[in-house]
């Protein structure tokens, strides 16, 4: 029974990770990554994409769970989901850390610097408060803390829709 959950949570938060990788890849395609400009309109897309890779994967996965302890004999209740959900949401955040490091790292190294200017526009700093704040610029641009931000958004939005799915499809107890 461990293995099995073990591998429901690798799986669907592989999966989760790649989606987002794919979809922030579309995005780069699409040349949304090209420029400080295009950025916020980026970061749209790849939300709403995540968004999509989080609810599909974690509502067909946790369903078919409960179709095969149905099958089994057995309930799946909100406990069981909820744990599922916390395995998913954790492997989910690593898949997808990974992958934004690696896409900033290696496939698109600009991104960091069109955000560093969109940074700096957005907070209207001047070119000698940018140039004091050069340090913490450098580490929120970071292919590594791009890839710990997004696993962590990940995780955390991954739990939060675990946890509803795993709610919504609980074994009920019949009415009396």
């Amino acid at each position: 029974m461990l293995a099995s959950t073990f591998s429901f949570t690798l799986l669907i938060g592989g999966l989760v990770g790649l989606l987002q990788l794919v979809g922030t890849l579309i995005v780069y395609a699409f040349g949304l990554h090209s420029s400080p400009e295009m950025l916020e309109g980026g970061h749209r897309f790849e939300s709403i994409i995540s968004f999509v890779a989080i609810m599909a994967c974690l509502s067909f996965g946790l369903r078919s769970v409960r179709k095969n302890r149905h099958l089994a004999g057995e309930f799946f209740n909100f406990g069981y989901g909820a744990r599922l959900a916390l395995g998913t949401a954790a492997a989910a955040g690593l898949f997808t850390a990974l992958g934004q490091y690696l896409y900033i790292a290696f496939v698109n190294p600009a991104y960091s610097d069109h955000l560093r200017v969109m940074l700096v526009a957005g907070a209207n700093l001047s070119s000698e408060q940018a140039e004091a704040a050069a340090h913490q610029l450098d580490f929120a641009t970071s292919a590594a803390f791009r890839g710990v931000n997004q696993g962590i958004t990940t995780a955390l939005f991954s739990l939060l829709i675990g946890v509803a799915f795993s709610f919504l499809f609980r074994d009920r107890p019949a009415p009396v």
